[in-house]
């Protein structure tokens, strides 16, 4: 039997520090069970371990508060790296209309880095590092910006504050008519040693993987979906819920509709440029009848409830599970409001 959330928040970290002993946990969090809550933990089935740290059987319960297990084959991970020419370029041919140009910008575009693209080589290699245009926010500044992850649009912390320029679609060589912003701002990343964790109290933990950049005067945009997608426009922010439905548009998989499985989640090891990170209160999402919610490059959306409030900040995933910051800890570390 489930539990009242109140107890379910109560023991949280208790959890946490519990399954976590299992190699191959890689986020716990509150979910539903039954008619109350439980524990909703993530395990990687592919992960191999030593044998002397493999769990025999899985925790059934925590402090007499019942734990689910989803098994997934994949890791967390949080980005994509895709060919900028030839016939695997992004945008050829493509059913998903957010990977090509368009102007007035909306949300759900595909957006690039091109300087952090430079300084780490690649292009030269031939690829360019994609992510998803979020939603639109107003900066103190009361200039407009657009949302997305530190890891699109800063590079994962090497991100030059006012210099780096964002192109929409992308590009393998600067065009002046695809920088639609420049990097404004972004939060830091705090990377863990290798093999640290949350049992051991080693484990660096992060709230948002989020950054901003300010709209090109030149350039148009407009809060909402690419016109052919017949979306409502995002209505303001709210705290996710669990149960709610929820939607995403993104450069990748493009419009999505999931549910809010888990919330409060830790989640980690995701690999990072600066080493393995590490996340608390994220909020985990499934698709609808077991349809992919996300992929790789649909970084940086925003997920959207039924009423139309932005929730949360999609920041990486498995292929079975979609892992989103809260919204309200995105723009309070940014110092935005939704535009």
């Amino acid at each position: 039997m489930g539990v009242p959330l109140k107890q379910a928040t109560a023991n949280l970290e208790s959890a946490v520090n519990t399954l976590f002993n299992d190699p191959k946990v890689r986020s716990v969090g509150i979910g539903k069970h039954e008619q109350g809550y439980g524990y909703f933990a993530v395990r990687n089935s592919a992960a191999i371990v030593p044998l002397a740290a493999a769990v025999a059987a899985k925790t059934k319960a925590v402090a007499e508060i019942p734990v689910v297990f989803r098994d997934t084959p994949n890791e967390v991970e949080p980005h994509v790296k895709v060919p900028f020419s030839g016939p695997a370029a992004s945008g050829v041919a493509s059913l998903v209309i957010e990977q090509k140009r368009f102007r007035p910008l909306c949300a759900g575009l595909q957006i690039q880095n091109f300087d952090d693209d430079i300084r780490t080589n690649t292009i030269a290699g031939g690829h360019i590092i994609i992510g998803t245009l979020g939603a639109f926010v107003r900066l103190s500044s009361g200039k407009g910006a657009l949302l997305s992850n530190n890891h699109v649009v800063a590079g994962e912390n090497r991100g030059k504050k006012g210099k780096d320029r964002i192109l929409q679609q992308g590009a393998g060589a600067f065009s002046n008519n695809l920088q639609v912003a420049t990097l404004k701002d972004f939060v830091k990343i705090n990377a863990s040693p290798a093999g640290a964790s949350v049992i051991a109290g080693t484990a660096v933990l992060n709230l948002v993987d989020a950054g901003v950049a300010e709209i090109r005067a030149s350039t148009k945009f407009g809060q909402g979906y690419h016109p052919t997608r017949k979306l409502p426009k995002p209505t303001g922010t709210a705290s996710a819920k669990l149960g709610d439905k929820v939607f995403k548009v993104g450069r990748t998989t493009g419009l999505t509709h999931g549910v809010i499985v888990s919330i409060a989640n830790t989640v980690g090891p995701i690999p990072y440029a600066d080493g393995p990170s590490w996340f608390s209160r994220s909020i985990v999402i499934e698709g609808v009848n077991g349809t992919m919610f996300s992929d790789h490059g649909d970084s940086g959306s925003a997920i959207v409830g039924a009423s139309g409030e932005i929730v949360g900040l999609l920041y990486a995933g498995n292929g079975q599970q979609t892992y989103a910051c809260p919204i309200d800890e995105v723009m309070n570390a940014l110092h935005c409001t939704l535009f």
